[in-house]
């Protein structure tokens, strides 16, 4: 009797289980757009999210799929409050979903996105830039405390204050493969013009941006006044034109960073005289400017790691010939790559944090429209506008590739080269698939055959890399055990030839599943040596 009643609640668990499963099957629903001779329609994604409610009722895994090549015309918020927000362009090619942000029959202008769980972009683009010419003003917002907002291959473009807002403490902000474009009031002195605008928090957990474009802003990449960041990784990113009233990445206390395999191009086109005027945003003790900071410690954050290496930061040699023409000299050509307290929490690894490479990107905007306008500030050193909105001149399509016979080419880690791997799609998709580019050979013979040489950061959040040796050509096993001694996951397992290397690990498993938190072992084995080192997965 107790066997047969054991089955039954045996089933009826397993049939709730089913049930409740297949409820939460993911669904989709397709928003229609418009194209280009059509009526025009507004609020297409804001109604159809709206008309979905009582669907969500009993199912809230949904994603909201537009159309390629098709517009959406939004003057409404969505504010999603109780579910999590997921849209995305429908599969295949062709041209991105445009949401164009618009005035409402006020003429006002509203958030188009407060997202206050989850929230999920994939492959949209987003236009700030009203029909009379204005700007919209933070319109996509992350209010969801302790949630995480991923937005993958979408373009941001045309906001006065910022492209990213986030709003709440705890968020964990991914932004890959994307184009961050036109931020800011370029024709009217200000600090608003940034990527990621973090205001009103206490404590932002992580920040990843990677393989992504960040051009033409009036102010700074990343904003951080006051909140403490347990972990930014900035890398593989090209940066094009920051005029930097207040810098352009701003860490504040920001407990680890990876800064690595980027690249700056006109960072500060203000120059170290003109920003002067602008300091009030740096709160670091070390007032004088530098492309990347970082504060001064405090109660909250006693000590702060910084990893730094492969980034090519310089300025157009004729920007900055002018700026040193004639007295006063403008300081441009002296504006630091960092400031002192990244030099201290580097350390010994500043030799490797920058280098200075000059590059002609393929199609950017010109450096001479952005002169003059920086120029124009130095004679008029009260003014408040400038005649003449100079971002109208930039190209829609940007192309950020270089010589290939250039350094920035093949100094990126692995061999791959600086800034954003998007504008060569080949060496992209080795990238993704982990493939490792022998590096030189090393300079000095060890006694040992293999060498663990360090995993950064460690314990890490969502990824660490792993620097080891070769001293002769031999196969070579990079593995990763967990406590049991069991292995979770093989990273590298082939033929070498001597030389450095390093591999990234996402904490996951040979199946692609994410491994829990704890401590592991990592084991390089050769021919001969084996060494193993512990890591911590927090």
């Amino acid at each position: 009797m107790m066997k047969t009643k054991y089955f039954k609640l045996l089933f009826l668990t397993a049939f709730i289980a089913v049930t409740q499963f297949a409820f939460a099957q993911q669904r989709v629903v397709a928003i229609q757009g418009i194209t280009p001779g059509q009526p025009l329609v507004y609020d297409q994604i804001y109604n159809a999210i709206l008309a979905d409610a009582p669907n969500r009722v009993t199912n809230k895994n949904v994603v909201y799929e537009l159309k390629r090549g098709q517009v959406y015309l939004a003057t409404s918020t969505i504010n999603s409050t109780d579910y999590d927000l997921y849209i995305r362009a429908e599969a295949g090619t062709g041209p991105l979903p445009i949401i164009f942000h618009t005035l409402n029959s006020a003429g006002a202008s509203a958030a188009l996105i407060t997202a206050r769980m989850n929230l999920k972009l994939e492959n949209l683009e987003f236009d700030g830039k009203h029909s009379n010419g204005t700007l919209g003003n933070r319109v996509l917002n992350m209010y969801g405390k302790n949630f995480r907002a991923t937005l993958r291959g979408c373009r941001l473009i045309n906001d006065r204050g910022a492209a990213f807002s986030l709003q709440v403490d705890g968020v964990k902000l991914y932004m890959i493969d994307c184009v961050i474009g036109n931020q800011g009031h370029h024709i009217s002195v200000g600090g608003n013009g940034r990527a990621i605008d973090i205001r009103n928090t206490g404590t932002v957990d992580t920040i990843v941006v990677q393989n992504c474009t960040l051009y033409n802003y009036s102010d700074r990449v990343m904003r951080n006044m006051s909140p403490i960041i347990n972990y930014v990784k900035f890398d593989h990113n090209t940066i094009v034109n920051i005029q930097g009233y207040h810098g352009c990445i701003q860490l504040g206390k920001t407990k680890t960073a990876v800064i690595t395999n980027n690249l700056f191009s006109n960072p500060l086109t203000y120059g170290d005289r003109l920003t002067a005027r602008w300091r009030t945003e740096q709160m670091q003790p070390d007032k004088a400017f530098a492309v990347i900071t970082h504060d001064s410690l405090s109660t909250n954050l006693k000590a702060a790691t910084v990893e730094m290496r492969n980034n090519n930061i310089y300025h157009d040699k004729k920007m900055v010939d002018y700026f040193n023409l004639t007295p006063p000299n403008d300081s441009i050509a002296d504006v630091r790559p960092v400031n002192n307290a990244i030099v201290k929490f580097v350390g010994a690894g500043m030799p490797q944090a920058y280098f200075k490479e000059e590059l002609v990107l393929k199609n950017t905007s010109s450096w001479q429209m952005l002169l003059n306008f920086n120029t124009y500030w130095v004679s008029h050193p009260k003014a408040s506008v400038f005649p003449n909105n100079f971002s109208v001149i930039y190209p829609y399509e940007w192309d950020v590739s270089y010589s290939t016979t250039s350094k920035s080419y093949r100094a990126a880690d692995n061999n791959y080269p600086v800034g954003d791997l998007n504008a060569w799609p080949a060496l992209k998709a080795q990238w993704a698939q982990g493939v490792i580019q022998k590096s030189a050979p090393l300079k000095s013979v060890s006694m040992e055959e293999v060498k663990i040489d360090k995993s950064f950061p460690n314990p890490f959040l969502d990824q660490t890399t792993i620097y080891y040796s070769v001293t002769r050509s031999q196969k070579i096993e990079v593995g990763v055990f967990n406590a049991a001694g069991q292995l979770s996951k093989m990273l590298v397992n082939g033929e070498l030839e001597a030389g450095s290397y390093s591999v990234v690990w996402d904490g996951n498993s040979n199946s692609g599943a994410a491994l829990p938190k704890g401590i592991y072992f990592l084991q390089i084995a050769g021919a001969k040596d084996k060494v193993v080192k512990k890591i911590i997965k927090n």
